[in-house]
């Protein structure tokens, strides 16, 4: 019996020193489905009373954003799955008016979060003559949440008499699912540069308070990321 722990022992040990704790960074570009936003705030405008007094479309969410990303691991050999956190976005549009007369102002602000788990396979690594990694390719999928928040927010005033206001939020999560292919390059032993490029399937989120349509946030893209990463 003791020499079956004796081996359980030294095969955990054994795995254990193989293993490395891996702590990354990275900043990125990413594109989003904004169209349903757009829609939206392009019916606003065209409905009283923004279409009577001509209001002017002077922000329409813009779609390319950068991302920061932090991913906190565990890896063995070539299998690395941990925790994925960060892809922060934030875009919004407005319609907006002011003259003598008065002032319309109606607008949209969007945030996004995202948090996840994610695996990451080595496929392959080339080793120089000494039989030191220099760089490896890997693949990766990432399931998660993203954490949406709608703020919608405006007035309208004429002849310094206010008519409407109204300042409203709205919170969604979406499950989202990334897929990506990148390349690591060891700078040591324990630091290296990565780039990854890959899409992220991200379901939409709906709110229906909205007239004359529903708001519908969609953060589905591409994801193309580049950083630096430790291990311990």
């Amino acid at each position: 019996m003791k020499k079956y722990i004796f081996l359980i022992i030294t095969i955990l040990c054994s795995i254990y020193a193989q293993a490395q704790f891996t702590v990354s960074y990275s900043l990125g570009y990413a594109t989003h489905d904004l169209d349903g936003m757009k829609s939206l705030l392009k019916d606003i405008q065209q409905t009283p009373p923004a279409s009577t007094i001509g209001a002017k479309n002077v922000d329409n969410f813009s779609t390319n954003q950068l991302i920061h990303i932090v991913d906190i691991g565990y890896r063995l050999d070539m299998h690395e799955f941990g925790l994925k956190g960060g892809g922060y976005s934030s875009t919004g549009g407005k319609l907006s008016l002011k003259d003598y007369s008065g002032e319309y102002s109606n607008r949209f602000i969007v945030n996004g979060v995202r948090f996840g788990i994610y695996y990451k396979n080595y496929f392959y690594t080339y080793r120089n003559k000494n039989d030191k990694a220099v760089f490896s390719f890997f693949g990766e999928i990432s399931p998660g949440l993203y954490f949406s928040e709608i703020k919608n927010n405006g007035f309208f005033v004429v002849q310094d008499k206010e008519l409407d206001s109204f300042d409203d939020k709205y919170s969604k999560t979406s499950f989202a699912f990334l897929f990506q292919a990148g390349a690591k390059y060891y700078i040591t032993k324990n630091i290296n540069l990565h780039v990854a490029l890959g899409y992220d399937f991200v379901g939409k989120a709906k709110v229906d308070n909205f007239k004359p349509k529903e708001a519908m946030v969609n953060w589905s893209g591409i994801r193309f990321t580049g950083g630096v990463g430790f291990s311990f």
